[in-house]
Formats: C-alpha cells, structure tokens, sequence
C-alpha cells in the first residue's frame, strides 16, 4: 500500500516578504541599478520582484533609515546624493568596526587566513570592475565574520552598504584594485603572524586611503559640474550681466 506523504510549507510572512524584498533591492542599488537622484518606482518594483507594494514600500522605508535612499512628499524615494561629509562620517566607523572584529576572532588565524587569501583570489581573477568590488567587499566580509559576533555583522553591513556606493565611484581606476589587494595581504600576514596592533594600524591605513580617493573623487566631480554650469552663463558684457542679476 503506498502513502501520500503531504508536506504543508508554512506561509511566506510578512516580516519575510519585507526582508527579501529589502534584500534584493539593495542588490540592485549596489550593483548600479539607478543613478544617483533616480526614482524609485514602488509599483514597478513591486510588479518585478513578484509581490505587493506593501512589503516594498516597507523595505524601502528601511532603506531609508539605513541612509541609501531620500525621500520627498513629491517625488517619493530616490537615491540619496553622496555627500564628503557622510564619506567623512562613515569611513572611521567602518575600520573602527572591523579592528574590533580582529579583536573579536575567534578560531585559528591560519584558518582566517586561508579564507581571505581566497576572496583575494578572487577578487584577482574578477573580469570586470564592479565585480573586483564584490569580491573585494566578500574579503572584508570574511574578516568580519570571523568575529563570530553578530550583531557586529549586521552593523558592519549597513556600513559597508553606504561605502561601497561611494567606492563606485572609482571602478576604473586600476592602480587603486592593486592598492587593496596589496593590503589585503599585508593585513592577513599581519593577522597570521599573530601582529594584531599591526593589523589595527594597517585596517586603519586602508580605508583612509579609500576615503581619501573618494573625497578626491567628489571634489573632481564638483569641480566639473561647476565648469559646466559656468559655461551656461549669460555671456554679455559686464552691464548686461549686471541688468540680469538685478543690480544698478
């Protein structure tokens, strides 16, 4: 006599709906889905991702309170502007988080080393620049995770959520790839060779030297926007201009 086995899956709830949600839209966001100011649909994303707006609507709120998205009564939500001052803000705290991380790990250091030798590798053998920062990104995750801690994984992670926009911003340029992957290993040496004040001090050398390219980068930015909007300035005689901007 054969039996019909009936195995009745719990519901999809609602918390998880807005997790995944929220978890697929960051993805697109940090994989260069919008541009900086781009609106974000609800409906369409809603329509794409299988679901109601509800939980989209939530997980962008969310997204919001993590500071990867604005919001305004007009436009709804869209992607926040970088700032030099949030760089300013968020870098400090991200190697502040991951020294504590090395002062947490727990396990073999040759272990750990093993696994950030091969998000390295990786990284290495990335064909294409965003896919470098993944790895790359994959490389600090597993320094972190090494903590055991998770709360301090969870934080870490919407940190480096809101960097790894501003590290966008320098795809293409090479010399700055082969930076991190030389200090990746000099810090996993570090870590191997039980030298955790080394490791501290050179974590620290290595995101100020991201930040630091990153402010460089806005500042470059800035400067064009600035020419451009030069440039479309009335270009008449000094009176002229004077009559136009309201002055005697």
């Amino acid at each position: 006599m054969l039996y019909e086995v009936c195995v009745r899956l719990a519901p999809i709830s609602r918390l998880s709906l807005r997790r995944q949600a929220h978890s697929l839209i960051l993805r697109m966001l940090l994989d260069g889905r919008w541009n900086e100011h781009s609106r974000l649909n609800d409906s369409a994303l809603a329509a794409e991702l299988g679901v109601s707006r509800t939980p989209v609507r939530e997980a962008l709120i969310q997204l919001e309170s993590e500071g990867l998205l604005a919001c305004d009564p007009n436009r709804g939500f869209y992607l926040a502007a970088l700032r030099r001052e949030e760089a300013q803000e968020i870098y400090p705290i991200l190697w502040s988080l991951e020294q504590l991380a090395v002062f947490l790990a727990a396990g073999s250091a040759q272990d750990l080393r093993k696994n950030l030798e091969q998000a390295a590798s990786r990284a290495t053998a990335a064909s294409d620049p965003v896919a470098a920062l993944k790895h790359d990104r994959a490389w600090h995750s597993a320094l972190v995770e090494s903590s055991g801690n998770q709360r301090l994984i969870e934080i870490t992670r919407r940190i480096e959520a809101l960097t790894r926009r501003y590290a966008a911003s320098l795809l293409h340029d090479s010399a700055i790839a082969e930076r991190r992957a030389r200090e990746h290993a000099q810090i996993a040496e570090a870590l191997a060779t039980d030298q955790p004040a080394r490791a501290f001090a050179l974590l620290k050398m290595h995101w100020r030297a991201e930040m630091e390219e990153v402010l460089r980068a806005l500042e470059e930015r800035g400067a064009k926007l600035a020419a451009v909007g030069g440039a479309d300035r009335p270009t008449g005689s000094k009176r002229s201009r004077a009559a136009i901007a309201g002055k005697p």
